[in-house]
């Protein structure tokens, strides 16, 4: 099993929208970035099948992509949630501060599995 690369992201723009959060990034370990320098956090309002908890969106040149980079599913870990990016190519985890103001992410590039037992190990 591939290291993640971690992405840190803080929230900006704090309470300005009420369904949405911004957030960018303070730091990258273990690599370089693998996703952006923004990222836009939505709650799920029930329109998809997959029924994710959350839908991320990521910052492209001077705007939000069109197309959604992720759903956000729950884990049995408390504010850890997974996702992927691709066609199950790329398993990302999304790690929430206690107030959710921060955002680990880790990002598991050319590597997915469906049983998430190890990989949060490394987020324990």
């Amino acid at each position: 099993m591939p290291k993640p690369t971690t992405h840190v992201f803080q929230e900006f723009n704090v309470g300005k929208y009420r369904s949405v959060k911004h957030f960018e990034l303070l730091e990258i370990k273990n690599g370089s970035n693998l996703l952006t320098t923004k990222i836009n956090l939505s709650k799920d309002r029930g329109f998809a099948k997959s029924n994710p908890d959350y839908w991320v969106k990521i910052w492209s040149g001077n705007k939000w992509s069109e197309k959604t980079l992720t759903g956000l599913f729950k884990t049995k870990l408390q504010n850890v949630f997974f996702g992927f990016k691709g066609k199950k190519e790329h398993l990302i985890l999304f790690k929430f501060s206690i107030d959710s103001s921060t955002i680990t992410i880790y990002y598991f590039e050319n590597f997915f599995t469906n049983d998430l037992t190890k990989v949060l190990e490394f987020i324990k």
